[in-house]
Parts: structure tokens; C-alpha cells; sequence
């Protein structure tokens, strides 16, 4: 399957049965763990004219490994809520504003404190 088939090509790329995955969960968490790594970065907060090259280096593999991660966390906490969410209504609409004004961010949220313990309580009632 290409990964761009149609206008919600990546959208179409998590399956249900994958986004409630032990791999789903722990990409997420990688994903997670590098948009908090770029915020600096975003926020301008590093400087990398005052670093050393090795130092640069690793800043620039964090910086577009953490560009991936936050559409993909992003993309991935939209597809969770829209599919698989079954929050209250009221934790819903409030999930919803988080997401779309927080943005990555707001996914980093969602992911901690909505994804992972709704998919890890589904995961330990299924065995």
C-alpha cells in the first residue's frame, strides 16, 4: 500500500487494531518523548552557534526525528479520538480543544493522560 493513497493517505495508515497495539503504544511514547525534546528547538531556546559540532549534530538528528514524531503523535491521537475514544462527552469535547489548539503538544497531553490509560485498561480487561 503506498503511503500517500488519496487525500487522507497517511490518516488511513493506523488501523483500529494497530492504534490499541503494545506497538502503538510504545511508538507513541518515543514520538512523545521527542516532541518534548524539540520544544527548545521550536521555542528558540537553543542556540546552535555556541555549540560544538557533535553537540549541533545531535540537536539536528533530534530536531527532524522530532519533526516526524509530532505529525505522526499528532495524527495518531486524532485517529484515537475520532474512532476510539469512549470518554464521556463532556472529557471529549474538552479532549477535542486540547488537540486542535494544543497541536503536537496537546497530542503529548492526550497521550499521557487519555491514550495510554484507556488503551492499557483495555489491554489488561482483553486478558
Amino acid at each position: 500500500m503506498p503511503l500517500f493513497q488519496g487525500y487522507w493517505g497517511p490518516w488511513n495508515r493506523f488501523t483500529e487494531g494497530w492504534l490499541v497495539s503494545r506497538q502503538a503504544i510504545r511508538l507513541f511514547l518515543v514520538a512523545a518523548m521527542f516532541v518534548l525534546a524539540v520544544t527548545p528547538i521550536f521555542l528558540g531556546l537553543v542556540d546552535p552557534a555556541k555549540m560544538s559540532l557533535p553537540l549541533r549534530l545531535l540537536w539536528t538528528v533530534v530536531g527532524m526525528v522530532g519533526t516526524i514524531s509530532l505529525f505522526f503523535l499528532w495524527l495518531g491521537m486524532w485517529r484515537y479520538w475520532v474512532r476510539l475514544d469512549h470518554s464521556r462527552v463532556l472529557v471529549k469535547r474538552l479532549w477535542f480543544v486540547i488537540l486542535l489548539f494544543g497541536l503536537w503538544w496537546g497530542s503529548c497531553l492526550y497521550y499521557f493522560f487519555a491514550y495510554r490509560p484507556q488503551v492499557t485498561r483495555r489491554e489488561r480487561m482483553e486478558t
